[in-house]
């Protein structure tokens, strides 16, 4: 795991290179803190740099920019093959003779390169990555993320032809003739969905390279680059179609025993390390499964961890703790006070770099911390909402999207309105008294979700902070898009993995735990087991007890169903109550008319009387209010 950088087409002196080298590797310090290196073609004027995190081959032979034996090919390379050292076997038979000079997986995927070339080898590699591939044969330049996106990329385009990549945007500011303005399309993204989707970013110069696709930059006959072509090498759209025209041919049972196969195979591959490794346990059905089926493998006892918190509706430390008792664990739990998490707010814009909202990024920051006193690698069960139904709104759209949506508009009107007649306030105490948390809120979204045309504007009214065009007048272009060929629930998802979760679950997993020098992988997330949960017929994933049905049902095999069968907890803290309490002068300052004016791009007046709703328990609008308290945060770091 590591940062990587590069500069293409720049020219400046040796001292101005060797300047924003330094620079840009410091920047980058976190991601990689064992070593550095950097590779220049004065000649064609590249530089690639590198820091890095050692987890495969601790020695120099894995030291990076790494050139192929044949010299043809230049990589810098961040993430984790985990079917390397299955290419050095396939390596072998096209050449007998290979002298590797280490075990590194970066030395495999260039030699692969050298032999299969490049296509060839994206289409074997199974893991998570992003890199830099200078083919010196053809003057061509590959920028190449993985298919989900687990691990960024940005590309920046400066003027005479002079462009720059980096694994955070924030390595951008050490070139000294970058300059820019926050871009208005991923301004008005991120305060409706809490994150800036790719391609876009706050920067209006730089771009994210999309998951699944690679961008080849080439050197023109004049000596000058320029952006040849993108191109889609694997896209989940297309997997997710052709996996629903041909479903699992074989029974439920059969499926159950292949899928635990498939997982036994992934997390045997995902193991490799040289360093110590664990798991984050949540006791939730996706790490609970992982953590099982390690067990099963390992002649060890596991290392996991869970975080416990003081507040019990925010704590899964007991839940955690069972499974690890039941499995015979080498458990940790993380105990975190308020204040800790507390102390992380402000600092949120220097981990995330750019405008980030998903409120969980704290506790997922602060575990990362605690994590990384133990081990530099960590299991995650991330993926496992997306591709097997786990999150509510599957569930709450299977059963209500038609009665929701379909029925006469005039009675839609008029169910809605009746909803309406009652303060929120008034429906969440009527709540408490059934045991419903939030219940207004909750009826509050319901009505307006009801008057929705279609799914697209349904499902967009479920996942949005801030309504389009609201608190912020400008337009999100970025839309979701549904397909005839995908039933209500399948597009769902799809939209889900083509969008939240690279934009917003990677994103939050990849920055706290690099902030801490943290390498994490997701299992769930190799595309083999991408391929073979899309070919799943829906009641396979899905029924009237929730998501995940033949993941829990695997599960019962190694934990009893009283340790697994409750309600789904996120993983977040009572960001509620902080804003009204222990936040509350924090917020109130970043909310003042000298910070937020009524005549700027947000709605100042809207936001502030959203604060006081908030305050004053008229609402429940930490949701809307964390993206604008991020953005000013980030306001005010930068």
């Amino acid at each position: 795991m590591c940062g990587i950088a590069g500069l293409i087409g720049w020219s400046g002196t040796d001292h101005q290179q060797s300047q924003i080298i330094e620079n840009m590797q410091s920047s980058l310090q976190h991601r990689g803190p064992n070593s550095r290196g950097a590779w220049i073609s004065k000649e064609d004027k590249i530089t690639f740099i590198h820091t890095r995190l050692s987890i495969l081959d601790l020695s120099k032979t894995g030291h990076q920019p790494m050139n192929s034996s044949c010299g043809r090919y230049i990589i810098t390379f961040n993430g984790e093959i985990y079917n390397h050292l299955e290419l050095r076997n396939l390596l072998r038979s096209y050449k007998q003779k290979f002298d590797w000079k280490g075990s590194s997986d970066t030395e495999t995927i260039v030699e692969c390169f050298s032999i299969l070339g490049i296509d060839k080898t994206l289409s074997l590699l199974r893991g998570m990555f992003s890199f830099s591939v200078y083919d010196r044969k053809h003057k061509k330049i590959y920028l190449i993320r993985d298919r989900y996106g687990e691990k960024p990329l940005y590309f920046l385009k400066l003027e005479n032809n002079v462009f720059a990549f980096a694994s955070e945007i924030s390595s951008f500011s050490k070139i000294p003739t970058f300059s820019s303005s926050i871009d208005l399309n991923g301004m008005a993204c991120f305060f409706q969905r809490g994150y800036i989707a790719a391609p876009l970013s706050i920067w209006k110069n730089v771009k994210k390279i999309m998951p699944g696709t690679k961008t080849i930059i080439s050197l023109n006959e004049n000596r000058k680059f320029f952006v040849e072509k993108e191109e889609i090498y694997w896209s989940v759209k297309d997997n997710a179609i052709e996996g629903q025209r041909n479903l699992y041919k074989g029974s439920y049972e059969a499926c159950k025993g292949d899928l635990e196969n498939l997982l036994i195979d992934i997390l045997k591959g995902q193991s490799l390390s040289d360093v110590p490794l664990g798991v984050f346990l949540s006791g939730g059905i996706d790490s609970s499964i992982l953590t099982a089926l390690m067990q099963k493998i390992s002649k060890k006892k596991v290392k996991t961890f869970s975080i416990g918190f003081d507040d019990h509706m925010y704590d899964e430390s007991k839940h955690a703790e069972a499974v690890a008792n039941h499995l015979k664990t080498d458990h940790i739990t993380l105990y975190a006070k308020p204040n800790h998490a507390l102390e992380l707010v402000e600092k949120m814009p220097n981990v995330y770099s750019e405008p980030f909202a998903d409120s969980s990024q704290i506790p997922t920051t602060l575990l990362s911390i605690l994590v990384r006193e133990h081990v530099t690698v960590a299991l995650t069960g991330d993926g496992g909402d997306e591709l097997f139904t786990g999150y509510t709104r599957y569930m709450f759209a299977n059963k209500s999207f038609n009665l929701l949506t379909k029925g006469p508009e005039i009675l839609r009107k008029l169910i809605s309105g009746s909803i309406r007649l009652l303060s929120p306030e008034i429906i969440n105490l009527f709540g408490k008294s059934i045991n419903i948390s939030r219940l207004g809120d909750k009826a509050y979204k319901a009505s307006d979700v009801m008057l929705s045309k279609n799914l697209e504007e349904y499902y967009d009214k479920l996942t949005s902070y801030w309504p389009n065009r609201t608190l912020v007048d400008i337009e999100n272009e970025i839309k979701y898009k549904f397909y005839n060929e995908l039933g209500n629930i399948e597009n769902m998802m799809l939209a889900d993995q083509l969008n939240y979760l690279p934009n917003d679950i990677l994103v939050k997993g990849d920055r706290a735990a690099m902030s801490q020098s943290l390498e994490t992988r997701a299992p769930l997330l190799d595309h083999i087991l991408s391929d073979f949960s899309w070919s799943l017929p829906l009641e396979w994933r899905l029924d009237r007890n929730g998501g995940k049905k033949i993941l829990r049902e695997i599960l019962y095999k190694y934990i009893p169903k009283k340790i697994i069968d409750r309600p789904k907890q996120g993983f977040g803290l009572p960001v509620n109550e902080w804003i009204r309490h222990e936040l509350k002068d924090w917020a109130i300052n970043l909310f003042d008319k000298k910070n937020l004016p009524d005549d700027g791009l947000i709605n100042g007046a809207l936001a502030r009387k959203t604060l006081d709703e908030h305050l004053n328990y008229k609402r429940n609008w930490d949701y809307r209010l964390w993206p604008i308290l991020m953005w000013q945060q980030w306001i005010e770091s930068n």
